[in-house]
């Protein structure tokens, strides 16, 4: 999907998660990611055999408020290193992924420019490599400090009201946010 259709398709931001047309666009890039099943035990070429009828009843449960997502399946994986412990993983199922994807391909490029020029975390376009070559130039300039911040547990601990406040100051369709807040 082009991203200046994002801007110029006259649907509300709700209806374009609703529509199939969008989901399937959040469809492919689960599937380009690929990923294990979640709680549900479906996994993408599961999910994707029957792909308009799994869309088309996403986006009406979506549209009527009777969507609700599924428990995460929470594992743990470890980390590199001797004796470096384990990392907690949580994978959404399958269709979650779905509307997750869908959402960030609508709300991507309304907060993108939002972001400040100096993160580098999951941003389109950006790498580790980019943000140590930043980080190398600030030091190259003279400067004694470069904050790396990586903030652990973060999506664990964030206030979900406050963040859906901040969100409501740039997304337009406030049935979106309740999308999110679920």
């Amino acid at each position: 999907m082009e991203q200046m259709e994002l801007f110029t398709d006259s649907r509300s931001l709700f209806e374009k998660l609703c529509s199939t047309e969008y989901l399937n666009e959040g469809f492919k890039a689960v599937k380009r990611n690929r990923g294990s099943p979640g709680t549900d035990g479906v996994s993408v070429g599961e999910f994707g055999a029957d792909i308009e009828t799994g869309l088309k009843q996403l986006g009406e449960e979506l549209e009527t408020w009777k969507y609700n997502p599924a428990p995460v399946l929470r594992v743990e994986i470890p980390k590199p290193g001797k004796n470096a412990g384990v990392r907690l993983l949580g994978i959404p199922c399958v269709r979650d992924r779905v509307v997750q994807a869908t959402l960030k391909l609508i709300l991507e490029p309304i907060l993108e420019p939002v972001f400040s020029d100096n993160s580098y975390g999951f941003r389109p376009g950006r790498n580790q490599r980019q943000a140590v070559e930043a980080a190398q130039k600030i030091v190259k300039t003279g400067r004694e400090y470069v904050v790396d911040i990586d903030l652990s547990k973060f999506f664990d601990r964030v206030h979900h009201d406050r963040l859906i406040s901040r969100l409501s100051q740039h997304v337009p369709d406030k049935r979106i946010l309740r999308v999110i807040g679920i």
